[in-house]
């Protein structure tokens, strides 16, 4: 079988070329999922630095283990139960020290464009998004990284009707919260 060397190849191909030693497949691996894996990050943790570490832990885990990959099934979803998994562990070791999380600035899920119409939509997105259940913000979430349903039910470790069931729940809310916010 023969590989092919675009931006098109597969997860698992890009894995097991560098697990013979190409290190450029690392790297084409790494810039294909970091945007997507510190968004996620910083939607379950709030706070940039935590996020960051969260997911430089989860790279380092990443080529410590890789070996050990060959037998998973879907990469991408592999990084991101890896990465929720290290993020809510270092949240429960954070509460059991110390009193849990607060929020004392405003969550920012979604960053505006540098037009003033654009700050406005995206903090009334974010209040709405703040609104949802943490199971619903979540799947909207992994879906604006470009996650299927089958691949988010794998992070989440749910059935895929149900993840499906939460997108569509979620968009309802968001719709009738942002109409409600125009009116």
């Amino acid at each position: 079988m023969v590989e092919l060397e675009t931006k098109q190849q597969s997860d698992d191909a890009l894995v097991a070329r560098f697990r013979r030693g190409d290190v450029d497949a690392f790297g084409e691996l790494y810039e294909r999922h970091r945007g997507g894996l510190y968004g996620y990050a910083l939607s379950l943790c709030y706070e940039p630095a935590r996020a960051a570490d969260a997911v430089q832990e989860l790279w380092l885990g990443f080529l410590e283990n890789v070996e050990k990959l060959a037998d998973v099934a879907n990469v991408k979803a592999y990084l991101y139960r890896s990465l929720r998994n290290r993020v809510l562990d270092e949240f429960r070791k954070r509460q059991r020290e110390k009193k849990a999380l607060t929020g004392s600035s405003p969550l920012v899920l979604v960053r505006p464009r540098d037009t003033v119409a654009s700050r406005e939509e995206a903090d009334r997105l974010n209040s709405a998004l703040q609104r949802l259940s943490d199971e619903q913000r979540e799947v909207i979430l992994l879906r604006m990284y470009g996650m299927k349903f089958g691949e988010i039910a794998d992070v989440l470790q749910a059935a895929t009707k149900t993840v499906e069931s939460r997108h569509r729940l979620a968009l309802e809310k968001l719709r009738e919260w942002l109409r409600t916010e125009e009116s």
